[in-house]
């Protein structure tokens, strides 16, 4: 199969469409699980792709979903079948994604005779802009029959290609956006005294909120606070009357994001108050963090060493500050984020993702497809 599937995940790369857009990717989906034998339909018109594999024993139902999305970035690969579309690539290996599952639902639906239960195949689109997980759900992928638990893979640069990477508990963060506004009142650059400068309360607002992580979040746990945008004025000699910044939050925990929504809002307000201006904050709750199930990987520790052999598992020692709508998945039914290692020799496999000139090792779809075809197996034979 590895021939076909890599010919696959070219054709994919080379054509890569933005989030809500994957309608030649989803048409390639769908027309290859037809050929599987299955019965696919669109999650959306001509956007996303969703397909039952009924077992012969009856059983639970896992899920396994995949993201097709790519990135608004232009290529730097220099690989042969770079992308066709300027201005799109995929750098975060959702190419690979969709591969594997397209190969592990090769390989299911031809022993599904043998499958105590049933598989639920989600290709998922809209991950990048976190829109398309809350629409599949609201589409009723993990209703009919009940989803019992779910399963995602993510290609991970830091890891050899032919190894798979498996964390318990806290495995990526959630993503809030965070903005404030500071208000206070104009006028001349030479006459300060005259004004309230809401340049002045940002810088101070913003050194303040730095002490939210260092005195009010608990060493042990993880947190981010970054502001990447600070607008004031339009002019070097004129105080404006406002000034805006925007950033991110990222933490492991619910009650973690809970308490920093609220000392957020505390210095915002109270720190403008003290200087005569007013603060008003604005958090919006993006996606939860990726909490994976324990049963689920223990299960998936002992097939993987069946499947890919125990020296190809890797324990991965801390979690990601990067986000994932796969999140939205796993507060309806427990499951469980792989890490799907990609590097190899050369540098460029090695860089970070979402950059322009990453490069993804395909033998890393062979491990893939051996280690969730058989994952899926024992998981409804055990859970």
């Amino acid at each position: 199969m590895l021939p076909e599937l890599i010919a696959i995940r070219r054709q994919i790369h080379q054509n890569p469409e933005l989030s809500n857009h994957e309608t030649a990717t989803s048409r390639l989906v769908f027309e290859f699980l037809e050929k599987c034998g299955l019965s696919p339909e669109y999650i959306f018109e001509n956007v996303g792709v969703t397909a039952l594999i009924r077992g012969g024993q009856p059983g639970k139902t896992i899920a396994y979903r995949a993201d097709m999305d790519a990135l608004p970035l232009d290529e730097k690969t220099g690989l042969d079948f770079t992308s066709q579309n300027p201005g799109c690539m995929h750098a975060c290996g959702h190419d690979i994604h969709t591969t594997v599952l397209l190969g592990a639902a090769k390989v299911l639906s031809q022993n599904k005779s043998r499958l105590k239960g049933n598989v639920r195949l989600i290709f998922q689109g809209g991950e990048e802009n976190f829109t398309g997980a809350k629409r599949a759900i609201t589409k009723g992928v993990l209703l009919d029959p009940p989803v019992n638990f779910i399963l995602a893979m993510h290609t991970w640069p830091d890891l050899p290609a032919g190894t798979v990477g498996l964390k318990k508990g806290a495995m990526m963060a959630s993503s809030s956006n965070v903005s404030f506004e500071i208000t206070g009142s104009g006028g001349h650059a030479a006459h300060p005294h005259r004004s309230i400068d809401p340049v002045l309360v940002s810088a101070y607002t913003m050194t303040a909120i730095q002490s939210i992580i260092a005195r009010n979040i608990a060493p042990v746990d993880s947190a981010v606070i970054t502001f990447g945008k600070l607008t004031a004025g339009t002019a070097s000699n004129v105080i404006p009357s406002t000034a805006r910044a925007e950033g991110t939050v990222r933490t492991l925990s619910v009650e973690t994001d809970r308490r920093i929504e609220e000392k957020l809002r505390l210095i915002v307000e109270n720190q403008a108050a003290s200087f005569g201006a007013t603060g008003e904050l604005t958090f919006q709750k993006v996606c939860g963090p990726v909490i994976n199930h324990t049963p689920v990987i223990e299960v998936l520790e002992q097939s993987g060493k069946q499947s890919i052999g125990s020296e190809n598992l890797r324990w991965l020692e801390t979690p990601s500050m990067g986000s994932e709508d796969f999140s939205f998945y796993l507060e309806k039914v427990p499951g469980a984020l792989i890490r799907l290692g990609t590097a190899n020799q050369e540098e460029q496999s090695r860089l970070p993702l979402h950059n322009s000139g990453i490069l993804f090792d395909e033998n890393s779809i062979k491990t893939g497809v051996l280690f969730m075809a058989q994952g899926i197996v024992d998981l409804l034979l055990q859970l």
